[in-house]
């Protein structure tokens, strides 16, 4: 009977007293619960819309990118050599290679100049070169060359050809202007730098010696060029390292020191393989406050041997193209970086022709 009781009794009472106590603490944590839930989707849905809102930049960024050929801002700048008289002598070869930098956004062109009896062979066709160059928006510089141009015997003879381009430049009408003199001087190629030692010292010191007298009289005469140099990648090197003019540093740093900017040969089909042949130029000229001071390089002449593999030539221009565009968003904005410089405008119109905007 108590047992009976109990349920009929007591018992009961205890179920309503739990149910009670359930349902009290249980609609408090729903309630919590609830609120948890509501934080927590609406986190979701803040997420959900930032991905939205990215996607939609994204696609826009696409669109905006898909307008444009190869120039735009979001990339640096071009640059090539031209290595032949031909390329400027007649009026449709300039028109046909201002229009090829045109289609590829090249807005710098180093182009060889001969000097004959003291002035530039075909003076007349590079005057013309420079003022047709600026009606296209296009700078260039006067690009001399050799091996052994800064040996202190050639000293005279090389200042005599910067005296020839000055000069050649004083009729140039307003508006048109030669933007600087260029050096593409490989003394490495030569018997005595391969000496080491006291012979690759000296012509070290020769090639700084002349850098410095060609800025004392460009200061002097032209202070309006530029004065630049073409260099190696591995004269960044501590063995190439020297004390001149009471200061020890690598050779390349000297050489910034003198120029307006530095073409460095870091010819590699791989962008982070070039990115990386100039990062201690760039870091060097960052340290010094030398801004536009840097041009890495591509090339793409058709090498055989044991340098094929530093060359776009034999590969697929979309393989030129793919490295190349990641070099200029690489270097878009850098302070330290001029332009990408392409070699040269011989080969690269062959190498690109029918592929542009590929």
């Amino acid at each position: 009977m108590r047992l009976a009781s109990y349920f009929e009794t007591d018992g009961f009472a205890f179920v309503i007293r739990s149910k009670t106590f359930l349902i009290k603490y249980w609609a408090s944590f729903y309630g919590l619960l609830n609120e948890f839930l509501l934080l927590i989707e609406s986190l979701v849905g803040l997420y959900l819309n930032m991905v939205m809102i990215r996607s939609l930049f994204a696609a826009l960024s696409l669109m905006i990118a898909g307008s444009f050929c190869v120039a735009n801002e979001s990339r640096s700048d071009l640059g090539m050599w031209a290595w032949k008289q031909a390329h400027f002598d007649r009026p449709e070869s300039r028109v046909t290679m201002f229009d090829f930098c045109e289609r590829e956004g090249i807005t710098h062109i180093d182009q060889h100049v001969s000097i004959r009896n003291g002035a530039i062979a075909n003076a007349d066709a590079f005057r013309q070169l420079i003022i047709e160059a600026a009606e296209r928006g296009i700078t260039v510089n006067a690009l001399r060359g050799d091996k052994k141009m800064f040996f202190a015997e050639n000293h005279t003879r090389t200042m005599s050809a910067i005296e020839a381009i000055v000069a050649s430049i004083q009729t140039l009408p307003e508006g048109a202007k030669l933007l600087g003199i260029k050096f593409d001087v490989e003394p490495y190629l030569t018997a005595e730098w391969k000496a080491g030692g006291e012979s690759r010292k000296t012509v070290m010191f020769d090639y700084l010696s002349f850098l410095d007298e060609a800025r004392v009289y460009l200061n002097a005469e032209a202070p309006e060029l530029e004065l630049a140099v073409d260099v190696p990648f591995w004269w960044d090197k501590a063995e190439h390292e020297l004390r001149y003019e009471g200061s020890t540093k690598r050779f390349v740093y000297h050489i910034q020191d003198r120029v307006d900017w530095v073409g460095i040969m870091s010819y590699r089909r791989d962008p982070g393989t070039t990115a990386l042949l100039v990062a201690d130029e760039i870091k060097y000229a960052a340290d010094q406050s030398m801004f536009r001071s840097v041009a890495p390089t591509m090339e793409t002449s058709k090498l055989s041997g044991k340098e094929a593999h530093i060359s776009f030539g034999g590969v697929p221009a979309t393989e030129f193209r793919a490295a190349l565009d990641s070099l200029r968003i690489r270097y878009a904005g850098n302070l330290q970086v001029r332009c990408i410089m392409l070699h040269h405008y011989g080969s690269l119109s062959s190498y690109l022709k029918g592929l542009f905007c590929a």
